[in-house]
């Protein structure tokens, strides 16, 4: 352990050097706060990172497509709004596939089942019955959006028509890829100095992105192997993770392609690369969501692991900012997860290589709360277990109070100084000066869309497993694909997930819940 612990101090202080060595460069020109921005295009391929520095020389373009995208957006959720929340979210997916919404509205009147049967043949089976359900259900209501979208890409194409191709290849390009567009139009700034230098020594900028792409890259490689580490060395906070992701996914309604079994034929991890379209750029990204989330990503994304054959839990990247924003954000997951908790802020105080999702999440949630817990409570390991469990016993009894008061409600301070007794690891926050707590930013992921995805097994025991299978993790966190290569998915009976493991409740229950928000699922599988 002590040795490990050396030799990742070690590689900490030689990638600290290096990635220091690589902003005195032409990068060096860039805030740092917009490091993490930069980290995700230089993660990008070369034809990607192309087309991105050719599209900075053009920022104008940038603020003109986000006025388009605005009125575009608003149009279109004004239009659904009203909807079932199970129509919007098949609505949702429809929109993902624009050539076959422009195919159906080509029609005045609705199509024969058979009509409509033959069409689908050329596009993913997981889109059939939403499509078909659409179709039947919202006719007039698809030709509107298909309208409202081509009247969105007609002003996109007149505004590029007096551009440069090279200018106009660029942005067609990078439409396709809206996380990128929201990169380059919320850091306008970078986006701005980027074509500045691009325009200046356009193969300086290349190389020094070539290199800053693999110096990430094998920080954010070192940086999961150490995830993976800890997750060893840890069996309860793995138990609590495996239970943390088991309720998010019920909670957020993930039931899609992925959640199927590998066939027990294959000996390790069957790679399939699926076709991923996003959700169209000009209708913005699903309203359920509380950051930019382009794609309908499958629940094993924001865990960061899945299950492959051989009872094996395999560790593909780092949680998301998401699931790591509904750990920390939600009280009861303190008292329920302490281990899993303590286990990221470890994994936070720890020798940091890279922007990891980690990072925005905690540094929020630790500005957030400087009254409502004693100084140094992040960062002493010394029975930090204990004082989350207690933190989150606090604040589920804090939330009941507030629900059945019948006078006005206390605040935490008024409630922590009552029952302070009950919470002697919080009594020192008392002697704090008391901060206002802001409501949680919309945190941002910039993270595109990983190259291939491991069919999920789900086994009766798990145990992480590091070198067991012959070939290497190929999931790329950083690339797109969009080839088509459905042929290669095969029709298996739908998987249940198992429900939410029994736990033990505090002594007062923690408040109903409001409605939850339209959630992300997808339809069954057809045999």
């Amino acid at each position: 352990m002590k040795f490990r612990i050396i030799v990742q101090g070690v590689f900490f202080f030689y990638s600290t050097l290096t990635m220091q060595a690589q902003r005195s460069g032409m990068l060096n020109q860039l805030q740092e706060e917009e490091q993490s921005a930069i980290q995700a295009i230089a993660l990008y391929p070369h034809k990607e990172r192309a087309a991105i520095l050719e599209a900075s020389t053009h920022p104008e373009i940038l603020v003109r497509m986000e006025n388009i995208r605005r009125n575009t957006e608003k149009q279109f959720k004004d239009k659904i709004m009203n909807l079932p929340e199970e129509d919007q979210r098949k609505i949702y997916n429809l929109v993902r596939y624009p050539d076959l919404m422009d195919t159906i509205c080509k029609h005045q009147e609705k199509l024969s089942n058979k009509e409509l049967t033959a069409m689908l043949q050329a596009y993913p089976v997981e889109i059939h019955e939403d499509a078909e359900h659409i179709h039947k259900k919202y006719f007039e209501l698809l030709r509107d959006i298909q309208h409202l979208y081509k009247d969105a890409d007609d002003a996109f194409h007149s505004m590029l028509s007096s551009y440069p191709e090279p200018a106009r290849q660029a942005y067609w390009s990078l439409l396709k890829l809206p996380g990128v567009v929201t990169i380059l139009t919320e850091h306008i700034s970078m986006t701005i100095l980027l074509g500045d230098i691009y325009k200046s020594n356009p193969q300086q900028l290349m190389q020094e992105l070539d290199s800053l792409n693999i110096i990430v890259a094998e920080q954010q490689a070192n940086e999961l192997s150490a995830w993976k580490t800890q997750l060893e060395e840890d069996p309860e906070a793995t138990q609590e993770f495996e239970e943390a992701a088991q309720e998010f996914a019920q909670e957020q309604g993930y039931d899609d392609v992925y959640q199927e079994p590998a066939p027990q034929m294959y000996a390790d991890p069957l790679y399939v690369e699926y076709v991923w379209q996003p959700y169209p750029y000009w209708f913005g990204w699903p309203h359920w969501y509380t950051y930019p989330c382009w794609y309908p990503y499958p629940y094993w994304y924001h865990w960061g692991y899945y299950y492959g054959p051989g009872n094996v839990m395999f560790v593909v990247g780092m949680p998301s900012s998401f699931f790591i924003g509904w750990t920390f954000y939600d009280d009861h997951h303190f008292y329920h997860y302490p281990h899993f908790t303590d286990q990221v802020i470890n994994h936070y105080y720890g020798p940091r290589r890279s922007g990891a999702t980690v990072q925005p999440v905690l540094r929020s949630f630790e500005e957030g709360h400087k009254s409502a817990v004693p100084a140094d409570w992040f960062k002493d390991p010394e029975n930090r277990v204990e004082r989350i469990k207690e933190y989150g016993k606090f604040k589920i009894d804090y939330d009941e109070a507030v629900r059945v008061s019948a006078d006005p409600a206390p605040t935490e301070r008024e409630f922590l100084k009552t029952n302070v007794d009950r919470y002697p690891t919080l009594k020192p926050a008392l002697k704090q000066p008391v901060q206002k707590e802001p409501q949680p930013s919309k945190l941002r992921e910039y993270e595109p869309f990983p190259k291939g995805v491991p069919e999920k097994y789900v086994p009766k025991d798990k145990v992480i497993e590091h070198e067991k299978i012959s070939r290497p993790e190929t999931i790329d966190r950083a690339k797109e694909t969009h080839a088509k290569t459905w042929d290669q998915l095969k029709s298996q009976p739908r998987y249940t997930p198992p429900k939410t493991p029994q736990r033990t409740a505090p002594t007062r229950q923690a408040p109903s819940k409001a409605p939850s928000p339209p959630r992300q699922t997808a339809p069954p599988r057809k045999n």
